[in-house]
C-alpha cells in the first residue's frame, strides 16, 4: 500500500485538541485501506505509523480503568466519545489486516500453483524434447548401421570376382589359425 500524501496527521499528537483528534480518527475510519497497516501487541494497530491501543489499568483487581491511547502521547477515558471510535478503528483495521494476510497467501499459492504447473510443463517439454533427441539419435545410428551393411555386402560380392579370391580366403584362414596359436602360447 501506497501512502496518502495530501492528508496530514500530527507527529505529536500530546497537543492535538479532542476535535482535531476525532476529525483524524474520522478520516482514518472512511480512508484506512489507503494505508499500511499491522497489528500491534494483542489489541492494538499501527496505521500510517500512529500507534492506537487499548490500555487497561486494574487496581486490587476490583476497579479497572479502560484508556485508548494513540502513540503513548494521547490517553482517552472509556467515558469519552473518541474511545469507541478508536476502537472502531481498530476493529476495522484489523479485519483489514487479516483480509490483507489472507489474500497475500491465497496470491501465494497460486503463484506456487502456476509455478508447479509451469515446472510440470517444462519437464514434460523437456522429457519429451530428450526422448524426441533419442529417438531421433537411434534412427540415425540405425540409419548408417543399415548403410554399412549395404558396403560391406557390395564389398564382399566384389572380393568373390577378384581373380585370386580363393588364394585370398585360405591366407586370411591361415593368419587366424597363426593367431590363435600365439593365443594359446601367450595363455
Amino acid at each position: 500500500m501506497t501512502q496518502k500524501q495530501e492528508y496530514q496527521f500530527p507527529e505529536n499528537w500530546e497537543n492535538v485538541s479532542d476535535d482535531e483528534a476525532i476529525k483524524h480518527i474520522k478520516y482514518l475510519l472512511e480512508h484506512y485501506q489507503e494505508y499500511d497497516m499491522r497489528k500491534f501487541g494483542d489489541n492494538g494497530i499501527v496505521i500510517n505509523e500512529i500507534y492506537f491501543f487499548p490500555l487497561d489499568i486494574s487496581l486490587s483487581h476490583c476497579v479497572t480503568f479502560k484508556y485508548m491511547c494513540i502513540n503513548w502521547q494521547k490517553v482517552y477515558d472509556s467515558t469519552e466519545d473518541i474511545y469507541p471510535m478508536i476502537q472502531q478503528l481498530i476493529d476495522v483495521c484489523n479485519v483489514e489486516i487479516n483480509k490483507r494476510k489472507t489474500e497475500e497467501v491465497i496470491n501465494a499459492a497460486k503463484k506456487a500453483k502456476k509455478q508447479k504447473v509451469k515446472n510440470i510443463v517444462l519437464g514434460s517439454i523437456s522429457g519429451a524434447l530428450l526422448v524426441a533427441i533419442f529417438a531421433t539419435t537411434v534412427k540415425i545410428i540405425d540409419k548408417e548401421h543399415a548403410r554399412q551393411n549395404k558396403i560391406e555386402k557390395e564389398v564382399k560380392k566384389y572380393e568373390k570376382t577378384l581373380p585370386h579370391y580363393n588364394e585370398y580366403l585360405q591366407t586370411q584362414k591361415q593368419i587366424q589359425n597363426y593367431r590363435d596359436s600365439l593365443n594359446r602360447v601367450y595363455e
